[in-house]
């Protein structure tokens, strides 16, 4: 499924919550990114049909799903999508079974809703918890209850609403490592809502940045990474160590303590060292400016040090936006 989207807007009021946005998605799994406000959650809303643009069209492949102006509004269960929410949204009096059985109410018989259900929870791995309650499972077993109910219903896109954001670090990198296996094996294709980097960047075929209503940036994670279009990307985007001139920057990785191709020096003194388990995360002062960098061993506050910068590495914001 091919989305394309035209002058679509959201305001409440005097409130601009997304600005006008032309774009066009493509991929197979997308992630919205974006700090909290910034209208991510508003712009998948309005793909659901959960919440009416102020302006614009969308299309789903060629079918108009929207338009303002022509008063086109195709319901939310006529779009041919699932959603996951951030609070999995499950109705807790139900049954697992029932929680996932409740979107194929009506639409296919009770035979075949059994095998669609037992299949569904087959490739979440819960099938032996289809007679318990919502209650009664961990957070974990909870998401993937809602994810089973999402690709019960066989959509062409899933709508992913923060959704591992209440889950503990450990279950957060299990559920997203199924989530793609599941939506890959299903072939769907899905819309990822999220403000964590590390989510986006490992689970992305492309990235949708999001900044005070307005998209910001679009590109694959390595794009978004190595060529931020604007300091808000870059800063964002994973660790930045800016030059003098504001519009250049390089990325901790491309600064070492040793000499490299094509390399230039330059003096600085530490201020900060923090362990990340397989490396240490390294603060210095130089040329009056804090830089960060990697290193497998510790340094202590106050070493003079030289540092050796990749040139062909920093990249120019300013020589991208002209």
């Amino acid at each position: 499924m091919k989305i394309h989207l035209k002058g679509v807007e959201k305001k409440y009021g005097n409130v601009q919550a997304v600005k006008p946005i032309d774009l066009t998605i493509e991929d197979r799994f997308v992630t919205i990114l974006g700090q909290s406000g910034c209208g991510k959650t508003t712009l998948l809303k309005m793909l659901a049909g959960l919440t009416e643009p102020t302006a614009g069209e969308i299309y789903f492949d060629d079918t108009q799903i929207f338009s303002q102006s022509q008063k086109v509004n195709v319901k939310p269960n006529r779009r041919e999508i699932a959603m996951v929410f951030q609070d999995f949204g499950l109705w807790p009096h139900m049954t697992v079974f029932d929680n996932v059985a409740f979107g194929l109410r009506g639409k296919v018989s009770k035979s075949e809703r059994t095998e669609i259900v037992h299949d569904a929870l087959k490739k979440v791995k819960l099938e032996q918890k289809a007679k318990m309650k919502p209650g009664e499972l961990s957070g974990g077993q909870q998401q993937r209850v809602a994810l089973a109910r999402a690709i019960a219903v066989n959509p062409k896109l899933i709508l992913f609403d923060e959704a591992l954001s209440a889950l503990d670090a450990i279950l957060r990198e299990e559920m997203r490592e199924e989530i793609l296996t599941i939506v890959q094996s299903i072939g769907s294709k899905a819309i990822f809502v999220t403000h964590d980097q590390t989510e986006a960047m490992a689970m992305s075929d492309s990235i949708i940045v999001m900044n005070s209503g307005e998209v910001v940036q679009t590109g694959t994670p390595e794009e978004i990474y190595h060529s931020p279009n604007n300091s808000f990307v870059a800063n964002f985007i994973g660790k930045t160590n800016w030059l003098e001139e504001q519009e250049r920057m390089i990325r901790p990785e491309h600064v070492h303590l040793y000499p490299q191709a094509n390399t230039t020096t330059r003096s600085a003194v530490v201020r900060k060292c923090m362990y990340e388990g397989d490396r240490y995360l390294i603060f210095v002062e130089t040329n009056g400016l804090l830089w960060k960098f990697y290193d497998h061993h510790p340094h202590m506050q106050g070493e003079r040090i030289k540092l050796y910068i990749e040139e062909n590495t920093i990249h120019s914001l300013q020589k991208q936006e002209a």
